[in-house]
């Protein structure tokens, strides 16, 4: 290879840039063991995102995802029109990783970055990895510094804001109860293996899944990051049974 090939100039693009970690992955890597059929489940976040049809339909023909170990690195061309379905997108697959038993943390901002096949880096990386690793609980963290971000448009009870930051929360029970959870995107109209158009199956999934987490979840701070999960689902789970 010519060494000027090497360093050959690079333009930044602006982009949409989502940092993805899979929380307790040192657990899961371990269960996993040699398991061919564990194993395959630790590969579950890139592939739910690249079937991902909302984040398709959002014009991300040009997306890029980059995966190694616990961590997933997604970027699309930015365009404020389509951000909330690529959000609902990204909830989906939190949404599909808890199902399976694996929950998510991820920080979202736009800016610039170079992401193509073999490299990924860039300032925007470096805000979307920083505000997933301030996030702590298992949510889609925004950067507020980015006005669309701030104020995209959701259904009611997917987003928040505390004393870490402005988040979205994939598992509000108007997401659930919607049609953007998406069910064509799995075979005969099942999310993850269970009926779409009963949102109570799929909290009651999520509950069973949280249970065995928090079971195996040791220290304060795993336990903490999960209870907020749990809390929220229990609840949800009952206002869905009493037909709120």
């Amino acid at each position: 290879m010519d060494s000027s090939d090497l360093t050959s100039p690079i333009t930044y693009d602006e982009r949409l840039v989502v940092f993805f970690d899979v929380m307790g992955w040192k657990a899961h890597d371990s269960d996993a063991g040699s398991d061919p059929v564990k194993v395959g489940l630790l590969s579950l976040i890139p592939r739910l995102l690249k079937s991902s049809t909302i984040l398709q339909a959002a014009g991300s023909g040009d997306a890029q995802i980059t995966s190694f170990s616990d961590c997933c690195v997604i970027s699309l061309p930015y365009k404020q029109e389509t951000l909330s379905q690529v959000i609902y997108g990204l909830s989906n697959v939190f949404v599909g990783a808890a199902v399976a038993g694996f929950l998510l943390r991820a920080g979202v901002t736009v800016g610039n970055i170079h992401h193509d096949n073999d490299i990924v880096f860039g300032p925007a990386l470096n805000v979307a990895h920083g505000l997933e690793s301030a996030g702590f609980y298992p949510r889609i963290i925004l950067d507020k510094s980015i006005p669309a971000l701030k104020d995209v448009e959701l259904v009611d009870g997917m987003l928040g804001d505390d004393e870490l930051g402005a988040y979205v929360d994939p598992y509000a029970l108007q997401f659930i109860k919607s049609d953007y959870l998406r069910k064509e995107s799995f075979p005969d109209g099942k999310f993850m293996g269970i009926p779409g158009n009963k949102a109570v199956e799929i909290y009651t999934v999520l509950l069973l899944r949280l249970e065995a987490i928090l079971s195996k979840a040791e220290g304060d701070k795993p336990k903490k990051q999960v209870n907020w999960l749990y809390a929220r689902v229990r609840q949800r789970h009952k206002d869905i049974l009493n037909g709120r």
